[in-house]
Formats: structure tokens, sequence, C-alpha cells
């Protein structure tokens, strides 16, 4: 969670400049996993990708209430969290947030999790360890769906 609040300070370059071209570092995130290694991994790869409104969610209470609060652009959501899976609390945030841009992020390689991820509205999905790159690419064609689909 540490990296949670410090994400401003590790996203920038040595020289102030936002690290990559994208206008990504203007739009708010909000992390959903159960795992502290796993939520400070992606707060490291956003904050390597300058983004810096990062807030981190280890349940669905806590992302639900934070989605509230902060209205986040973006929602990189874990699958297998206790509980309430990612699949349940996609359905809870949708009706809270309907133009939130989601990614499910998850450690599972299955490929019955990618085919549920092209029938149920997510934006976007990456595999963990997600470098930046990919995180980048996945961001962006996130946006543009959300884009499309509210245009």
């Amino acid at each position: 969670m540490r990296l949670c609040q410090s994400a401003n300070q590790i996203g920038r370059k040595h020289n102030g400049e936002a690290m990559t071209e994208s206008e990504l570092g203007r739009h708010s995130f909000l992390v959903v996993d159960d795992d502290d290694f796993s939520r400070e991994f992606i707060v490291t790869v956003l904050a390597h990708l300058g983004c810096t409104d990062v807030q981190c969610a280890a349940d669905s209470q806590a992302a639900i209430r934070l989605a509230k609060q902060h209205r986040p652009d973006f929602v990189l959501l874990d699958i297998y969290m206790p509980e309430v899976d990612g699949w349940t609390f996609l359905g809870q945030l949708r009706s809270t947030m309907p133009s939130a841009a989601v990614i499910m992020v998850t450690g599972s390689g299955r490929p019955a999790d990618f085919k549920k991820s092209l029938t149920e509205t997510v934006d976007g999905y990456c595999i963990k360890p997600v470098s930046p790159g990919v995180m980048q690419r996945a961001l962006v064609g996130a946006q543009l769906r959300r884009q499309g689909q509210h245009a």
C-alpha cells in the first residue's frame, strides 16, 4: 500500500518529464488485487508510465468505496480474489461506474479467463507480471474502446 501513496514520487524521470509520450498520466486509476506484492508491482508499472493518481484496494468493499469516492478512469482488476472474485465485482462496478475502462489483470493464463473477458464488459486483459509496454498498450486500447462506446 505504501507505493500507492508515493506513486507521484516515482513516476517521473529525473528531469521531471513524464516517462511516456501518452497522456496516461492525466488519468486516475484504481488497482484491485488481494495480493500486496501484485498491487505494489502494478503501481510501480503505472508509475513508470507516468501515472500518479493511483488508488489501491485489497478487496471488493474497499474497491467500491474508492471507486465511488475517486471515480477512476481505469480499474485494474484481479480475477481470483477471496470472498468476491473479479468477475462478480465487475458487475457491481459496472452498475456504479459504467464508463470506467476495466482491465482484468491476472496471474492465471487460463484460456477460459481470456475467453470470458471477451464476452464480459471488459476493456482489456493482462497476465501478471505485466511489463510497462504491455500495460501501456492495454491502457491505450481500453481507453480507445471506452471512447468508441461513448462516442
